[in-house]
């Protein structure tokens, strides 16, 4: 084999190997939510994510209130996280609420940020509206509430 072809060679193995380890610590999954008022929202049929950037280690937290059980079944919200070599203390996250639309038609919640200790006292207010029909979500819209 020549020297040539060997070079190719280890540059192939060498560039697969650094494409694996940075599929390893940046998960496509991961939202991309840098500071607090920033979300995504995903649906699949009657299904919905809606990821809230947060900062587990400040004390704040982000919790669903006036939820309608007719209309939305709700999982817990769980902080993730960010995957990285370097998290430190005091790195944020995000949170995911994961849900399911039981009946068609709009109806809304509130999504709140605060700290236990402040009385509940939010510094963050989203108020929550999706619109669906009997087979899929047709609309998902988070409104900032002033408080």
């Amino acid at each position: 084999m020549s020297k040539k072809r060997k070079f190719l060679i280890a540059l192939v193995a060498l560039s697969g190997i650094i494409v694996v380890g940075l599929g390893i610590h940046f998960k496509p999954e991961s939202p991309e939510l840098t500071k607090v008022g920033d979300y995504a929202v995903k649906s699949d049929g009657m299904n919905f994510e809606i990821d809230l950037a947060s900062n587990a280690t400040t004390g704040y937290s982000w919790s669903a209130r006036d939820v309608d059980e007719q209309y939305y079944s709700l999982d817990d919200i769980v902080y993730q996280a960010y995957p990285s070599k370097n998290v430190h203390a005091g790195s944020g996250g995000y949170c995911r609420l994961v849900g399911k639309v039981k009946k068609a038609g709009q109806s809304q919640f509130n999504l709140i940020y605060c700290r236990d200790w402040d009385s509940g006292k939010p510094k963050l207010t989203y108020r929550v509206t999706i619109s669906s029909t009997k087979t899929k979500i047709s609309k998902i819209k988070l409104t900032e509430m002033s408080e």
